[in-house]
């Protein structure tokens, strides 16, 4: 008898009542907690490193005291307001609690459940992942996890204290004895009745519109039966709930000006927050607005959503709230290009590819140079880089210093065209910028191991911080060069810090690497962003490429070709093309969907530009069309040409032992497994091409493959690596298959 009585106090207790309330009347507030337990397990966008913004946050560089500090800050920020939007919304549900001493303290009491189980979560992950991923000391870790609780108990204390001192109960408001703090009080009516009726466990009590609750907590180690409340007139009780909703929204205020703040003064170290934190501030945000709707509109909350929703897509069309990425160096105020298919047949004008096909020939003559070994003719080397963040850039370069240690710098000497997608091209542009100062300066090195770290370092904590202080809602921090202005998005941020953590070696434009280019001091990188709009590529180089967009006309075969490559230099050519910023020509390459904003051009219709990835995630077909245009030059005057591949992934995927799909991924299957396959198709296609290549091709033809033999989801596609995953690509070059492929690259340069 006594173990039913418990049970049933215990389900009917005040905080398994509000978990309950949680999951059957607020699911929006739940969905929040869903997605953030989500992120911290890395259940969700693991692979794209979101959970790190979490366990690894970075606050002025640095992973520490700080940095969890303000995590903990943020946190409980985000509890809070979760406490406050339950409140108003369930208040009414739970009238007894208005009769409370210090009502909102005690509500917060007992909705417990959800926040503390995701603190220790957190907390556990956060230890386990500091000590695995980042290499901590276990006393370095709770230093850090205590400057998480620190921050969390800081700001829980300062909002309890402030409603402490500023609401009113209904003591203060009336002059009434509160309901817990008279211990001859009746108790409430159905614990009354059930004295002397026999009740089945879990029914609701009769004539009972609100909220069954037997017992709750007074404080976190104390728990008292609820008493009567009935007595209390309606108009008392609603009058308390009413001064706490004023109080709250003060809290509210504070919080939306914390955000409008740090992204005003986003430019400052100091107002850079941990990603992380900026993610728990929006959340905190959304939650007041819908729970301000909520409590105001009632039963319109959600036709007024959707309203607004539709208004605000709407004005986003004439710039409004929205403003559209550019591509920095671009002049804009011109008059736009028109982009049809007349343009695009003029830009392949057999003079201007004649005149750039010559051009070329006489950089390859210079590059030739290099090799006075007459009696040997030297091997010209193609890199091809794939896509894949921050993985990408560290393998890459790692591959490309590796290989020129081996081979006394001949590997870099002998490439002389660079192409791929995304983060693979940021890491080959990085080495050929040291490579190309190190020329002028011998004592400048760049085989050193801190450049390789350097280039790894985080880019996804500025994005994701500009992403959520202001592209989300009002950007309005614009910024100028020369004649045209720009908005301070994330692509800005991204650029910024991409630039800080190479040394702001990348501060040039297009235009300046085309005399070293043309001297064959450095081999020659063309960028292949996707035009989304059409699907076309936009071919980007400081050399004139338009002999890469046609395809060559046979008067006896009747066919006409799509023409699918732009040269961006000519379609530009108004708009000085040579003056776009190279840090732009790498982000537009490597602009991977939702991460950073599309691009859009100085054309009419608009066009929009994203990863090269999305057409050739390795740049083997631009290299490919490269070789075919100049096949007798190369065929005469080298002894071959070796295709460095440099993958991020393994090219051989092992095939899926899947169990039987349901009915719902029967039917998101068919496009998940097409988008999935995406760069296995690609790889489908370029074997075939390397079979016809080796057929039309009158020269030697080596192919040395490079890979990261690590599972996709043990390194993380993104612009964050944890020191653990920085460590694996570096020390996966020394493995048996990578050192294979390298004394092969060393027996066909002559070393």
């Amino acid at each position: 008898m006594i173990s039913r009585l418990i049970i049933k106090r215990f389900f009917y207790s005040f905080p398994i009542q509000l978990v309950i309330v949680l999951l059957k009347a607020n699911q929006i507030l739940l969905l929040y907690w869903i997605i953030l337990f989500s992120w911290v397990l890395g259940a969700l966008s693991q692979r794209f490193g979101i959970p790190f913004l979490f366990l690894d946050p970075e606050y002025m560089g640095t992973v520490g005291f700080r940095s969890f500090f303000i995590m903990g800050f943020t946190t409980g920020c985000f509890i809070m307001v979760f406490n406050i939007s339950s409140y108003i919304i369930n208040g009414s549900r739970f009238p007894f609690i208005a009769t409370l001493a210090r009502p909102f303290m005690k509500y917060t009491i007992n909705n417990f459940i959800v926040p503390v189980l995701f603190i220790i979560v957190y907390s556990v992950k956060l230890f386990s992942f500091q000590l695995y991923n980042e290499y901590q000391s276990p006393m370095k870790v709770i230093i850090d996890t205590s400057g998480f609780l620190l921050g969390l108990i800081i700001i829980i204390l300062f909002t309890l204290t402030y409603f402490f001192r500023t609401s009113k109960d209904i003591v203060k408001m009336f002059g009434m004895e509160a309901s817990d703090t008279n211990p001859d009080a009746p108790m409430a009516e159905h614990l009354e009745r059930e004295k002397t009726e026999k009740r089945k466990f879990l029914s609701m009590p009769r004539r009972l519109k609100e909220w069954r609750v037997d017992t709750y907590l007074t404080s976190p180690f104390r728990v008292k039966l609820v008493r009567r409340s009935d007595h209390y007139p309606k108009e008392m009780v609603e009058s308390v709930f009413k001064q706490n909703h004023v109080n709250a929204a003060l809290i509210e205020v504070i919080v939306f000006g914390l955000l409008i703040m740090m992204g005003l003064f986003k430019d400052y170290a100091v107002f850079q927050i941990p990603a992380g934190a900026s993610i728990f501030l929006i959340f905190s945000m959304l939650i007041m607005i819908s729970s301000a709707f909520r409590f105001w509109l009632k039963t319109w909350t959600t036709s007024v959503l959707i309203l607004l929703i539709i208004l605000f897509n709407f004005l986003s069309r004439f710039g409004i709230f929205y403003s559209q990425n550019k591509a920095y160096g671009l002049d804009y105020h011109k008059q736009k290009v028109n982009y049809s298919l007349t343009t695009i047949d003029s830009l392949s004008k057999t003079s201007d590819i004649k005149g750039d096909y010559q051009n070329m020939l006489g950089v390859l003559e210079k590059w030739k140079s290099k090799f006075p070994d007459t009696a040997h003719k030297p091997k010209l080397v193609f890199i091809n880089c794939s896509g894949g963040g921050l993985r990408s850039s560290e393998w890459v370069f790692r591959v490309m210093q590796v290989a020129d240690s081996l081979t006394h710098n001949n590997f870099i000497k002998s490439s002389e065209i660079i192409t791929g997608a995304s983060g693979g091209m940021i890491g080959a542009a990085y080495y050929r910028e040291l490579y190309l100062r190190h020329q002028a300066d011998t004592s400048l090195s760049f085989n050193s191991d801190k450049h390789v770290y350097a280039v790894a370092r985080d880019l996804l904590n500025p994005v994701a911080f500009s992403l959520t202080m202001s592209d989300l809602f009002f950007n309005i921090q614009k910024y100028r060069e020369g004649n045209v202005e720009y908005s301070k998005d994330r692509a800005y941020a991204f650029e910024k810090q991409l630039n800080e953590n190479t040394g702001h070696v990348f501060r040039k434009t297009l235009g300046d690497y085309r005399q070293p280019e043309a001297d064959a001091l450095i081999p020659m990188m063309i960028f292949t962003p996707t035009i989304v709009t059409d699907g076309r590529r936009l071919l980007i180089s400081s050399q004139p490429v338009s002999y890469l967009t046609p395809h060559d006309p046979d008067s006896t075969f009747k066919y006409t070709p799509t023409i699918d490559g732009i040269e961006f230099s000519k379609l530009f050519k108004e708009e000085n093309a040579d003056s776009i910023r190279f840090t732009t020509v790498m982000r537009m390459n490597a602009t991977f969907p939702y991460i950073l904003p599309a691009v859009n051009m100085p054309t009419e219709p608009s066009i929009q530009i994203m990863d090269a990835g999305i057409r050739d995630v390795t740049g083997l077909k631009t290299s490919l069309r490269f070789l075919y245009v100049f096949r007798k030059w190369i065929a005469e005057n080298t002894s071959g040409v070796v295709f460095v591949d440099i993958r991020d992934s393994h090219k051989m995927r092992p095939i899926e032992d899947r169990p039987r799909p349901s009915i719902i991924e029967n039917f998101i299957t068919p496009l998940g497994n097409i988008y999935g396959n995406l760069l296995t198709i690609q790889d489908y296609n370029q074997d075939e091409n390397y079979e016809y290549a080796r057929a039309w091709f009158k020269g030697n033809f080596d192919l040395i493959t490079f890979e990261l033999p690590t599972k996709e989801e043990d390194i993380s596609l993104s612009f964050h690596l944890t020191t653990r995953e920085k460590n694996s690509v570096f020390h996966a070059a020394s493995l048996p298959s990578n050192m294979e492929a390298f004394n092969n690259l060393k027996r066909l340069l002559g070393y």
